[in-house]
């Protein structure tokens, strides 16, 4: 990757701080020390920044994103500090982003309130004394808390309401995606429900959530997906969604293993298996909607699901689907005017783009990730390992 501009935004997922997590894998894949330089070098900018002033706060593209990335440095080793960069007024504003987030009903994993609760959760995960993890562990109860309070109960389970926009226009319903909808809810409460700090209030909306999930998959024969992007009033059939990892089956699927393998419950991950083995079975890449080759919504982020499944089960449908993919994502790298022959976005609206969500940055460690067994853990910033 040969573009060393600095991006405008600094999160992991959308910013700076992604691009030098591709720079600190692949210094590590290549044994080349440049490339660890270049990562520390976007790192030192990225803090740089905050200390001058930046604010934007979300995990996709500002500050909680940033430092959940350095956090995650750190655990693999690739960096170590002398005194820890992320200041107690730095914590404390991010939490209060994330009780604003919580007024304002916007549980987003992206751009909201769980985005800051994962950076939190990373954090605990990471304490080195009893008093650093207590804090961090009152930073994650409010937003279980709103979880806790704001789920709707039914005959189907649990589920929180989203704002679902189609177009111009905007409904109220239930959004299933692992982007911004109740699989990062699902996926979230397995995280921190192994832990005795969070399990009393977390662990009992794990199946009920996982019994509405399951409740919203499509009974009409005509779709070629197990689950639609979301279920509307105006629509209750609901959609036949994507193949990606943003909606669709691929991050219902992965999040239903979790809490399968939370709550050891053979039938649940079984259930979750056969969804992402019948997943398997789109080759059609437009019926499946893939138009770039980006991580979102695109060939590398499908290769890389794939993938991972492969590593976790060993059974050779992942693997050779991931193939299959491999090469849909190889045969895209075909504009002259792109980072590595790839331009993100669609026909007639191309764009360069250098991140890790829809970018190179992240086409760039999904063929990591493709080349060895070595387990990495960059794509829990996509809640997938």
């Amino acid at each position: 990757m040969q573009n060393t501009s600095t991006p405008d935004t600094i999160g992991v997922l959308g910013g700076s701080s992604g691009i030098a997590l591709f720079h600190f894998y692949y210094a590590a894949f290549s044994e080349d020390t440049l490339h660890s330089d270049q990562g520390a070098a976007v790192i030192s900018e990225t803090f740089n920044r905050i200390q001058e002033g930046y604010s934007y706060p979300t995990f996709c593209d500002g500050i909680a994103g940033a430092c959940w990335v350095l956090e995650l440095l750190k655990e693999e080793q690739f960096v170590t500090l002398q005194e820890d960069v992320i200041t107690a007024e730095l914590d404390n504003y991010l939490l209060d982003c994330m009780k604003k987030d919580i007024a304002e009903n916007n549980y987003d994993f992206l751009h909201g309130a769980i985005g800051y609760g994962y950076y939190f959760l990373k954090r605990y995960q990471q304490a080195e004394t009893v008093h650093s993890k207590k804090q961090y562990q009152k930073h994650l109860m409010p937003l279980i808390t709103f979880l806790t309070d704001t789920a709707i109960s039914g005959n189907t389970g649990i589920w929180w309401k989203s704002v679902i926009k189609v177009g111009e226009e905007k409904f109220e319903g239930c959004n299933l995606g692992l982007s911004h909808g109740m699989s990062s809810i699902l996926n979230f409460l397995s995280r921190v429900s192994i832990y005795p700090d969070f399990s009393d209030q977390a662990l009992p909306l794990v199946k009920p959530a996982i019994k509405h999930i399951l409740d919203c998959k499509h009974t009409d024969m005509e779709y070629t997906s197990t689950f639609p992007n979301w279920i509307t009033s105006e629509k209750p059939e609901g959609y036949n969604s994507r193949l990606a990892w943003c909606y669709g089956d691929l991050g219902v699927g992965i999040s239903l293993l979790r809490a399968g393998e939370l709550l050891e419950d053979e039938d649940l991950m079984h259930e979750a298996i056969t969804v992402l083995k019948l997943s398997a079975k789109r080759k059609d890449i437009k019926e499946a909607l893939v138009k770039d080759a980006g991580v979102c919504h695109g060939a590398f982020g499908i290769i890389h699901i794939y993938r991972f499944l492969y590593k976790k089960t060993h059974d050779t449908v992942f693997k050779k689907t991931a193939d299959y993919w491999a090469n849909v994502g190889l045969e895209m790298a075909t504009h002259t005017d792109g980072y590595a022959g790839y331009l993100f976005g669609y026909e007639g609206s191309w764009k360069l783009q250098d991140c890790l969500l829809d970018g190179i940055a992240g086409v760039g460690l999904a063929i990591l990730s493709y080349l060895t067994d070595d387990e990495t853990m960059w794509d829990e910033a996509l809640m997938i390992g």
